[in-house]
């Protein structure tokens, strides 16, 4: 692990863990990670829900809500693990979010090449959402976890 005073020559694995999870993020873009959660959400559901209320018109407001959930789980997962690998600074919470922003926008732009999947600017703001979420979390985190003597009054 690294220390906030880490040297520059020093592995920073939790800037490994946030490019894995860019990858992670990319692979949700594409045609076969849309059918496995697919696959996952129906199965859930099912046993959850059972076959009936899975024929009902409202069901399909569930799945959005479930859709744009996980989208915000992927970012908000993203903006801790750029929380931890980024140094703090008076810009770490800018560059959180336009990473954010820049990896949503271009997870959409690959769904344009797989059949199926539809990229939308509502998702990228949602991504952004997730990033700002994530970052708030990572601040209220840092806060929590300063001992009381340094906390701001």
């Amino acid at each position: 692990m690294r220390s906030e005073a880490a040297g520059p020559t020093q592995v920073n694995l939790w800037a490994f863990a946030a490019v894995a999870w860019v990858g992670v993020i990319f692979f949700s873009s594409t045609r076969l990670a849309f059918e496995w959660c697919e696959e996952v959400f129906a199965w859930v559901s099912e046993l959850l829900f059972g076959r009936k209320a899975m024929l009902q018109p409202s069901f399909s407001v569930f799945h959005l809500l479930a859709d744009k959930g996980f989208h915000l789980a992927l970012f908000l997962i993203l903006a801790v693990l750029l929380w931890k690998a980024l140094p703090p600074g008076p810009f770490r919470v800018g560059r959180i979010l336009v990473l954010g922003l820049l990896v949503g926008s271009c997870s959409e732009f690959l769904q344009r090449f797989f059949p199926g999947r539809d990229p939308a600017l509502r998702d990228v703001l949602i991504n952004v959402g997730g990033t700002a979420l994530g970052v708030a979390a990572s601040v209220l985190a840092a806060k929590r976890s300063r001992p009381p003597a340094q906390r701001p009054a």
